[in-house]
């Protein structure tokens, strides 16, 4: 993996980036750029998505730490972290241009300020996850992000549940895969590739990162005469999901359009680009990706029934399509499979999916009062 030198992307004094290592250090890091590059090999070995998540964090962080603090890692202390919370949740106009990372002059760090809750855990959970790995390998004292405050896990559990489309709002979306066929807006190429990226996603119950990370290659014939796609998943866990003879004949179908024969043996994408780059077909990134759902998410809210549909529509992230598969699935699976099915390490997680057994507890409820 090719990283660009921190010092160099950040344009720092040497004594800012150099600082002398601990006696009791142990990963041979001379400066703040090795320790950062030691840390992103590890995330690569997890996967694709979880390095390009740590990378845009730990490098938004490294910029402001060094521009607005001028410290290095081994001083970061909890008020440093605490203010950068703040930071990120009320975004000076600067850090919202082009310019702030010099090595970079076009790249813009900050899209907009990051809400407090849940996405501000998740910037916790990458600073908690950096400063660990400093921790453990001696060349930090101590780690400063174990006494930050999460917040979104306590304020979802009071205000929100998890995002699936209700049954009217999946029939339009339904609807919809049909009228991109019959638009004369869009080209039939591409009506086509949706239908086949959802169907994939929802029948197969795939997460963003799994969709583009695999291909036809990790398609297997079983020894019952079916096929199963192997899915390298969240914590690097392997399940296998069988495919069932629709879902067959449908990916062979689409791979026919691009003379692609047979389902298997070539790394033909589950979620192919819409052009072909220098005559190959390529997959689309998880960016990519959501750039894609978003245009058909908001296809679907331009037809949508009232503006409160429109606007569920417009705020569905792609994750949502794995939702709905499984709480569908969740009608005819005992809890168990699902959790198997969905490569949940606990039930727990699993059991938010039983939405039948809520409705079905509400009519028994229904008459228990005083």
């Amino acid at each position: 993996m090719s990283l660009p030198a921190l010092s160099e992307l950040l344009r720092l004094p040497d004594q800012q980036c150099l600082s002398p290592a601990l006696s009791t250090d142990m990963t041979g890091a001379a400066n703040d750029s090795e320790i950062l590059t030691l840390f992103l090999n590890k995330a690569a070995a997890r996967s694709g998505e979880t390095l390009r998540r740590y990378e845009r964090e730990i490098l938004r962080f490294s910029a402001w730490l060094y521009q607005d603090m001028g410290v290095g890692y081994k001083d970061v202390r909890l008020k440093h972290l605490q203010m950068y919370l703040h930071h990120v949740q009320n975004l000076p106009e600067r850090w919202l241009k082009k310019g702030v990372l010099p090595g970079q002059p076009e790249r813009i760090l900050f899209k907009a300020p990051i809400k407090p809750g849940k996405s501000s855990d998740q910037v916790i959970d990458v600073l908690s996850s950096f400063f660990s790995f400093l921790e453990k390998n001696r060349y930090t004292l101590g780690n400063p992000a174990v006494s930050l405050i999460r917040s979104g896990e306590k304020l979802a559990r009071g205000t929100t549940t998890i995002r699936f489309f209700h049954e009217e709002e999946w029939q339009h979306l339904l609807n919809c895969l049909d009228l991109q066929m019959q638009s004369e807006q869009i080209p039939e190429s591409e009506s086509a590739r949706t239908r086949y990226i959802i169907t994939l996603g929802y029948s197969l119950g795939l997460r963003e990162s799994e969709l583009t990370g695999h291909s036809c290659n990790d398609i297997h014939p079983d020894i019952e005469g079916g096929y199963f796609l192997s899915v390298l998943g969240k914590g690097r866990k392997r399940r296998q999901l069988p495919l069932n003879h629709q879902l067959v004949e449908q990916i062979k179908a689409f791979r026919q359009r691009f003379h692609y024969e047979g389902l298997f043996g070539d790394d033909f994408p589950l979620a192919p680009r819409t052009r072909r780059v220098q005559g190959q077909l390529s997959g689309l990134s998880s960016r990519g990706l959501r750039f894609w759902w978003q245009n058909f998410m908001d296809f679907c809210a331009l037809r949508a029934q009232n503006s409160q549909q429109a606007s569920r529509f417009t705020a569905m992230p792609f994750h949502a399509l794995r939702h709905t598969a499984l709480t569908h699935l969740a009608r005819q699976m005992d809890i168990e499979d699902l959790a198997i099915f969905a490569g949940h390490d606990s039930i727990n997680t699993t059991s938010q999916y039983y939405h039948t057994e809520a409705r079905r507890l509400k009519k028994m409820t229904e008459a228990h009062y005083l």
